[in-house]
């Protein structure tokens, strides 16, 4: 069976397989009648398959729990994706690349320090270093060095793929080289920062293609060693903790490389004992865990009022940086007997002891059993419902980061909080109030700005065939934290806006063969992506002779007569000669012909916009020969004026016709 490309696999210990791919479909999973068996439990039975064309190679997750993610980005279950000719794939803990064969000798498929280089091609290309080592958020430039070895000025395409798409700028480069020249590119690769970005290596492929000759094509290989990078999100809820009560620590790894944590309680006075149902945890990149703990006073005061002690839960990383993070809370402390409570003991007892069999009853004091948030992660501006289950409360008071927002009478046992005015993230505390007594439960909200896609719109719906013209794009967003637009191929960016949340605009200037789409993709802060697509539509530009005009059978004079464009009557624009002095035409009857430009008048551009025809019709060299001197003088044949003007003695067929 043919081999169609390779798969190497990365495991988490360090070691790697290698697989070649052959015949027309490939499974993976972890089944044993897959054609690559994996062994790891985020792996599923049948988790995905590769489907060879005859024009691709696509890959398709077979509806995974844990996904496939290809250059970063998850796959739609059950739906194809085509593959790039190195491509990496992720499957849990697991980095897959995909490497495409190919008989031709300008697609190579080598390991990371190779670099191929054709000898059939008239053109050189090479890197500056083979491997480049960035961090995220940090950048790295990868210098691109192009010799045209031919005794003719080329164009040359410089595009880029295997890295994830917002991982490097510019992805494509068109540029012009003199004979006998180089020129160099740089490109930077920045990585965000994102915990599902691995430390390890990545492929960079570069594609240098001279535009006149597709077959010229050279591949270079860069490998790009991405670094590992270390955050950690510590909170703890409540704030406020009652003397003896439960509190959750919310842990949020937030680097790309696991931790090994430590967790302590510590208070300065020395005044609480605690415990965690963890004091060890481990995180791995962008991993969530939350454990509780309990906390309490060492020694309760007999008589005073309520106080608070504050400590703080210290998370120390178990490595060599060993750095650490703390969670600030109190907790409240209540004595014995308060202060009104002591005088009405001292009083009972008076009375106990003047009024035999009088009885002193203590009043129960409120407690909430239950309190409960309807989500724990919602869009700002959508309201949130507080349920809760309580006892012995007169009334109740809501709180959002410590600020009152509502009082509700005793009965009640739900309350709907609007969430428009609050940012990320909020602290809810529900108070239940009897007498002077009180109790607290907290509950924390994370709230995200959604994005929202307000307009997309251009200047113009239409634009003219091969007239080289300005597009700009306007848009108006709110809540994202990354965009792209995407750009039709030919065109070039005259200027862009840098905006990412608000307004913002693109110009570009290009001269479109057929309609295309602008869209614009937007991606809030939980992943959230959502589209607009606007259509360009494209016509034929039209020019109108401004009285009846002569067409040639090519940009000059001297070329035969060979039509009339009448006057008044529109023909399209085809294209022009360099400088615009000559236009070629397409009269209604779909015959051509060659105008002078200054006989028409094109409807909203210059003959300078319209796309110069490289090859025209070229006169004849005239070459001289000798008269022979015996025979007859020649007669001159009619031309277009003496058959216009002048009969001839004789019938004459002359070339020229008009057409409308």
């Amino acid at each position: 069976m043919a081999v169609f490309g390779r798969l190497d696999i990365q495991y988490p210990d360090g070691h790697a397989d290698s697989h070649r791919l052959e015949g027309h479909v490939v499974c993976v999973g972890r089944a044993a009648s897959n054609a690559i068996q994996l062994q790891d439990e985020a792996i599923a039975d049948s988790h995905f398959r590769i489907d060879v064309y005859a024009d691709a190679v696509c890959i398709t997750d077979l509806g995974s729990e844990s996904g496939t993610f290809v250059s970063g980005r998850r796959l739609q279950a059950n739906t194809p994706r085509t593959l790039r000719a190195v491509e990496e794939i992720r499957l849990g803990a697991l980095r897959l690349t995909y490497y495409q064969r190919s008989d031709s000798p300008t697609v190579a498929m080598p390991a990371l320090g190779e670099q191929t280089q054709p000898a059939a091609i008239d053109f050189r290309a090479s890197l500056d270093s083979g491997e480049y080592t960035v961090f995220p958020s940090s950048s790295a430039t990868i210098a691109l060095e192009v010799a045209n070895l031919s005794r003719a000025e080329a164009g040359f395409r410089v595009e880029t793929s295997g890295l994830p798409d917002d991982w490097i700028k510019p992805e494509r480069v068109v540029f012009p080289l003199p004979a006998n020249e180089s020129s160099q590119l740089q490109f930077q690769i920045k990585p965000a920062r994102r915990s599902d970005m691995a430390p390890g290596h990545y492929p960079l492929v570069i594609s240098i293609t001279r535009q006149s000759a597709d077959d010229q094509v050279l591949q270079l290989v860069a490998n790009i060693k991405l670094g590992g990078y270390s955050g950690l999100s510590l909170a703890l809820a409540p704030a406020l903790c009652q003397d003896g009560g439960e509190f959750g620590v919310f842990l949020l790894n937030q680097g790309n490389q696991p931790l090994q944590l430590a967790l302590a309680l510590s208070d300065r006075q020395g005044q609480l004992s605690s415990e965690l149902t963890q004091d060890r945890v481990e995180l791995s990149p962008g991993g969530r865990r939350r454990i509780k703990g309990k906390v309490w006073a060492r020694r309760r005061p007999m008589i005073g009022s309520a106080v608070e002690i504050p400590f703080a839960l210290i998370a120390r990383t178990e490595d060599p940086s060993a750095y650490t993070v703390a969670a600030p809370a109190r907790v409240r402390v209540q004595p014995r007997w308060s202060y009104r409570a002591a005088f009405v003991a001292a009083v009972a007892l008076i009375a106990i002891l003047l009024v035999a069999g009088a009885v002193f009853v203590r009043a129960p004091e409120p407690e909430i059993t239950n309190f409960e948030l309807s989500h724990d992660q919602i869009a700002r501006g959508t309201p949130v419902q507080l349920d809760w289950v309580a006892a012995n409360a007169q009334r109740y008071v809501v709180e959002v980061d410590r600020s009152r927002v509502a009082e509700l009478p005793g009965d009640n046992d739900s309350f709907a909080l609007e969430t428009v005015k609050y940012g990320d993230p909020i602290e809810i505390a529900l108070i239940a109030l009897r007498d002077e007594t009180s109790v607290i439960s907290t509950q924390r909200l994370d709230i995200y700005e959604p994005v929202v896609i307000a307009k997309l719109e251009a200047n113009k719906t239409a634009m003219l065939r091969r007239v080289t013209e300005s597009l700009i794009i306007h848009w108006d967003i709110t809540g994202a934290v990354s965009l792209e637009i995407s750009r039709p191929l030919g065109f070039e960016t005259v200027r862009e806006s840098a905006a990412i949340a608000g307004r913002g605009e693109i110009e570009l200037r290009g001269a479109p063969d057929d309609g295309f789409e602008i869209k614009l993709v937007a991606e809030d802060e939980i992943g959230t992506v959502v589209e607009r697509t606007i259509s360009i539509a494209v016509k034929d530009p039209e020019c109108v002779p401004l009285h009846d005009a002569l067409l040639y059978a090519g940009p000059d004079k001297g070329f035969q007569q060979i039509r009339l464009a009448v006057e008044n009557v529109p023909v399209l624009a085809r294209g022009a000669v360099a400088g615009g002095s000559w236009l070629q035409v397409e009269l209604a009857s779909g015959r051509m012909g060659w105008g002078i430009s200054s006989n028409f008048e094109c409807r909203g551009f210059g003959t300078g916009a319209l796309a110069v025809i490289d090859d025209p019709p070229q006169l004849p060299t005239a070459t001289a020969s000798a008269t022979p001197t015996a025979s007859p003088s020649a007669t001159a044949a009619p031309s277009l004026a003496a058959a216009t003007n002048t009969p001839p003695s004789s019938p004459t067929s002359v070339a020229s016709t008009a057409d409308s």
